[in-house]
């Protein structure tokens, strides 16, 4: 009864084909940047005396690019895509889903203007200034509402296993963001670590890992 039920559901794949599409975008960008990376090796005139493209700022751009930009768009849809099919119900708090859309692309937006100009924090894969991570913190609270709300209004009676390792994901990568990106800002375009030494090493290597 309840598999008969389940095929008049009517999913939002609105916010996966979203993502979907996006991953293909920012996928093609990272890789094409980290061709230039790789080209600059070789010629390193390639940067053409610009500081923008110099291969220090650029090389942040890309592993943003292919980590946050590409990857973390792919784990938003198909995590959107899962939780709806595995629970047999439409995401919780849609508009929130599409606000995890268009933030997260800021995010991106604001990376790729802040990076090639040299706004940096200077750890690796943390790179983004604090006013991002705070709109990064931001969409991924939205996101954790979205699918733990889901899981909660789900139609069957059991969690499915994939849907354990998401849920996993959302909580790590939140505690692991929330921990490195303590900072003390001095001014929108510079901030400190609260960290310092060892500890700084360490805390970003933790969440590098």
């Amino acid at each position: 009864m309840s598999q008969t039920k389940s095929l008049n559901v009517e999913y939002n794949y609105s916010v996966v084909r979203l993502f979907a599409i996006t991953t293909v975008l920012w996928g093609i960008v990272g890789m094409v940047v980290g061709v230039l990376l790789a080209a600059q090796l070789y010629w390193p005139a390639l940067n053409f005396d610009i500081p923008w493209l110099t291969y220090s700022r650029l090389r942040p751009l890309h592993t943003n690019a292919v980590i946050f930009a590409f990857g973390t768009s792919a784990l938003f849809a198909t995590c959107y895509y899962v939780v709806q099919r595995t629970c047999q119900t439409r995401l919780f708090a849609e508009k929130l889903a599409m606000f995890t859309f268009w933030g997260w692309q800021l995010v991106i937006v604001a990376a790729a203007i802040t990076l090639p100009m040299g706004m940096s924090q200077s750890k690796e894969y943390a790179e983004l200034e604090w006013p991002i991570d705070i709109l990064i913190t931001l969409v991924w609270v939205s996101f954790a509402i979205v699918f733990f709300g889901t899981l909660v209004k789900r139609k069957t009676s059991h969690i499915y296993v994939a849907n354990w390792f998401y849920g996993g994901f959302i909580i790590t990568v939140a505690a692991l963001h929330i921990v490195n990106s303590m900072v003390v800002p001095l001014n929108l375009f510079k901030s400190y670590s609260i960290y310092a030494g060892a500890v700084d090493a360490m805390v970003q290597w933790w969440y590098g890992h």
